[in-house]
Formats: structure tokens, C-alpha cells, sequence
């Protein structure tokens, strides 16, 4: 496994494919193998695996706006300026039946009424056989004992933890199954299959839910802990890839035993990113140090939330600050600028960049982009391009072209050379499915790391000779019969717009 990763960190391709599958099958061994690395080796491992095309290099803040403590029309404002900052939203399902209680209406009621107010995609946690949990009032109203002490975590007080008032979850099944028609996403716990048993669900109700996500097409989220940070992670971790979850939530802070809690998180990132192509890595719970170490190895995003919600305090701050008064998105928003400064889309993604993101999805089509898309061993786009495109904002939009469309076009106008202005997924969709009958095609990307990997994967894998053209969109289209601009950026449409044997996807 050291020799594998150090060809990965030289820059071989066939290495980073070698390790992800050695390390599917010995999760120990890989993670023994991370322990072995400096951290500027750890840094660069985990960043290799969060770039095109492995896995996702978008940096989000998922939002949990729903707290006990405020309102129902400061709730629903948190919603609309959420949306308008082009946020996703996490919703903590116990928490909405609770204000649904208090305000007279059933969860289900008050979720859709939430939903309606924002385009973003939703995820909700704490579901579970019958619907939404239900927790007495000494879990409710948690004081955050564990988040505050910084303490590692051996069971909470009075044994609270997982007390469930299943006499009212029982009384709303009935709503249950209408609960995937307004979120993108449903996550569960996988503590119960590490050690902590005490904080999770039992393991069959978490397949169950795991199960019953999948049935209705929604994505999974899977939160672990780092535990140990040794074999306790390594079956964490384990869990997600046999039970094929699309979003890894790693939790720290009370929840990392290791001995270097720090080194720790950061290992728990790297190993989620090299085994979860495609997929999201996330983190609902750390301290400070941590969560910017995290970012550095390759964390896509980072659950926070709004006062009185437990995301708020969990996130960002250090021992002794963790109190659950905080407000923390605006801080957990500018750690991860600090941090993250070289990234292709803005930090954290706002609206422009996910509308980008819905559009491109929704160009290439559900069959085309993960899970169901690949090409080779890779997936074509990652999982906010599935929870895009399932979300209202994608419903929402118009575009010129469909992959389809486009396809037919193309056909019609027996295009035998064609030309690809950029080299990122929308491409690679479109050089799937032209392929059976074009001759040619020209890759033209001025990211030469996304040119180069992008030709070379696509001639191995794809029956068409496949020609790069070292970042000049003038080659590519000189020597093509048509040109497609790959990409729903504004800028890069306008500048392609009108020109002869050139096709944009918007106008």
C-alpha cells in the first residue's frame, strides 16, 4: 500500500485507481498507510483524491435552520435567506415534528411548507422506522455538555442517549412515505457498527432507513465517528463503501478518542475521500483545529447551523467556546475561505455556482451523472450533481439542449469530427455518447491537468480516437467540423457565442 501511494503522490494515474480498490478491500491497511505519512504528504494525498475527476471539488456549508428556540416565521426567514445565499439544507426530522406539535399541524405539514421555500436540496437526518424520532426533553434540550468540555466522549450523562418517545412516532407513520417527495436525501448514524452504540439507532433500523432512501431514488448520508481513530474508523469507513453511502459525515470533537485528534481528522478525510469517488466527505461535528485541518485534506462540506441548533455549535469552535448560544455559520463560512484558496468555484458555493451545477446535471440527463453514469471505473459528476438535479431549483430551470438533443443534432448533421471545448464532465458525457459515431474528437481544456486526464481516460476507455489540443480552443476548432462549448458558465457562453461551427448549450 506505501508503494501504491507513493506513485499516487508522484502523479500516476493507474496508482490512484490501484489504491482505491486495494483499499476497498483492507480499509486497516490503507489506514495504516496514511499513519505513515507527513502531513504535507497526508495534505497532498487527500487533495489528488478531491480533485476532477475522482471526486467532488466543491466546498459547501449545509445549513440546519430549524431550532426549537426561535419561531416559526424567523425559522421560515432563515429559510429564504438560505436559499437566496444558494445554500443545501440540512433538517434535523425530530426538530420539525417538535415545532409541528407546537404549532398544531403534523410533521409532514410543517416539512412541506418549509420545503416550498427553498430550491436547494434537502437533507433530513434523525429518521427513522416509523418517521421522524422523537426524543424526550433532556435530549431536546441538550446543554452540549460533551461539545463544551471537549472531553472524549464515554456515554452521555443519565444515560440520555438514544431515549426515544416511539408512542409519538407511531402516531405520524402514516406520513412517512411521503416524506421523499421533499427531500433529496435522508442520512442515518453508522456509530452502532463502529463502537458507539450508545448515540445511534439499532443497525437494523438503519438499514431499514438506508433501505427505504434508496427505494424512493433519494441519496444517503452516513455519519461515523473517528472513534479511536484506528480500526473503530476503519469500520466506519468500511460501512460506507458496503452499504454504498453518497455522503461520508465524519464527526470529531467529543467524538475523536485518538491521541492525536487532529492528525486523526485529517486521516479519517483522506481515507473517506480515496475510498468514495464521486461522493461527498462532510463533517457535521468538530472542533476548530480540526475542521481546518479537514479542509486541507480534502472535506467538501461542513454542516452548521442557526442559534439554538446543535450544527451551530458543533462546528468550528474550540473547547470551552462550544456553548449552544453560538451562531456559527458566518465563522464556519470564513474558515473555510481561510483555508480553501484554491479552489475552481467559490468558498463555500453560492447560487450562481449550483445553478451551474443543476444545469449541467440536468443537461446530461439522471442515466448519464452518478451513480448510474461512469465512464471507465469513474463516475460522470459526483453526488451534488444528483442531488441537484432531483431538487426543485433543477425542476425550475429551462435549457436549450438536453444531451439527447444534442446527440441527434449531431447525428443528423453526420459529424464525424468533433471538437470539445473543455475537458470536465459534461464532456465526458458527451464523448459517451456520440461515440458510436464519430471518428474523432478534440479536447481542448485550459486546465492542462483536466485536459491531460481527460484525454487520456476517455481514449482508454471510449472506441473513438480521442485528440488533445494543449488548452487551444482555436485548434480545436479549426480542425473540427463542430465545436461544443462544454459548460454552463456565463462568461465562457458569451465569449463562444455566435461563432461559425460552434455550439453553446445556452444562449
Amino acid at each position: 500500500m506505501e508503494e501504491i501511494i507513493e506513485k499516487v503522490l508522484s502523479g500516476d494515474l493507474e496508482s490512484k485507481y490501484e489504491l482505491m480498490e486495494k483499499g476497498k478491500q483492507n480499509p486497516s491497511a490503507l489506514l495504516r498507510a496514511l499513519k505513515g505519512l507527513s502531513e504535507e504528504e497526508l495534505i497532498c494525498l487527500g487533495s489528488s483524491y478531491k480533485e476532477f475527476p475522482f471526486g467532488c471539488d466543491l466546498n459547501e456549508v449545509l445549513v440546519d435552520v430549524v431550532s426549537l428556540k426561535q419561531s416559526l416565521t424567523e425559522i421560515k426567514g432563515g429559510f429564504r435567506l438560505v436559499d437566496r445565499l444558494g445554500f443545501p439544507v440540512h433538517v434535523c426530522s425530530y426538530a420539525v415534528a417538535d415545532i409541528a406539535e407546537r404549532e398544531g399541524v403534523t410533521p409532514f405539514e410543517l416539512m412541506k411548507d418549509l420545503r416550498n421555500l427553498t430550491d436547494m436540496p434537502v437533507d433530513v437526518d434523525h429518521f427513522g422506522k416509523y418517521g421522524p424520532m422523537r426524543y424526550p426533553e433532556e435530549i431536546v434540550k441538550c446543554p452540549a455538555d460533551c461539545y463544551r468540555s471537549g472531553k472524549p466522549f464515554n456515554g452521555c450523562p443519565r444515560g440520555r442517549i438514544h431515549k426515544r418517545l416511539e408512542n409519538k412516532e407511531k402516531a405520524f407513520s402514516y406520513e412517512k412515505d411521503l416524506w421523499p417527495s421533499v427531500v433529496q436525501s435522508i442520512s442515518v448514524s453508522l456509530m452502532a457498527f463502529q463502537k458507539n452504540t450508545s448515540h445511534a439507532a439499532p443497525p437494523e433500523e438503519t438499514l431499514s432507513v438506508i433501505e427505504f432512501a434508496k427505494k424512493h431514488g433519494k441519496g444517503v448520508g452516513a455519519i461515523i465517528c473517528v472513534g479511536d481513530g484506528e480500526e473503530e474508523l476503519a469500520k466506519g469507513i468500511k460501512a460506507c463503501v458496503d452499504y454504498k453511502i453518497d455522503e461520508v459525515v465524519i464527526e470529531g470533537g467529543p467524538y475523536n478518542c485518538a491521541g492525536n485528534r487532529v492528525r486523526a481528522f485529517g486521516e479519517a478525510v483522506v481515507m473517506a475521500r480515496i475510498l468514495s469517488p464521486g461522493k461527498i466527505v462532510a463533517t457535521n461535528g468538530q472542533y476548530e483545529d480540526e475542521l481546518r485541518f479537514g479542509l486541507k485534506c480534502g472535506l467538501n462540506s461542513v454542516i452548521s447551523g442557526f442559534p439554538g441548533n446543535h450544527h451551530a455549535y458543533m462546528s468550528g469552535y474550540m473547547p470551552g467556546e462550544a456553548t449552544v448560544t453560538k451562531f456559527g455559520l458566518p465563522k464556519v463560512v470564513e474558515v473555510m475561505a481561510e483555508e480553501v484558496t484554491a479552489s475552481p468555484f467559490p468558498v463555500p458555493a453560492d447560487r450562481g455556482t449550483t445553478e451551474i451545477i443543476a444545469k449541467s446535471a440536468k443537461f446530461l440527463g439522471l442515466d448519464s451523472i452518478y451513480p448510474f453514469g461512469k465512464i471507465g471505473g469513474i463516475f460522470i459528476g459526483d453526488a451534488h450533481w444528483f442531488l441537484l438535479l432531483t431538487s426543485p431549483l433543477s425542476a425550475k430551470l429551462k435549457l436549450k439542449y438536453s444531451l439527447k438533443a444534442l446527440v441527434e443534432e449531431l447525428k443528423r448533421r453526420n459529424i464525424k469530427k468533433l471538437g470539445l471545448i473543455g475537458g470536465r464532465f459534461i464532456a465526458w458525457g458527451i464523448a459517451k455518447a456520440v461515440a458510436p459515431f464519430v471518428e474523432e474528437i478534440r479536447i481542448s481544456d485550459r486546465d492542462k491537468a483536466v485536459e491531460t486526464v481527460t484525454v487520456v481516460h476517455l481514449d482508454k476507455n471510449l472506441p473513438v480516437k480521442i485528440i488533445g489540443c494543449n488548452g487551444d480552443d482555436d485548434t480545436c476548432i479549426n480542425n473540427s467540423q463542430v465545436s461544443v462549448v462544454c459548460s454552463f458558465i456565463p462568461s465562457l457562453i458569451r465569449k463562444f457565442r455566435g461563432l461559425e461551427n460552434v455550439i453553446t448549450l445556452e444562449d
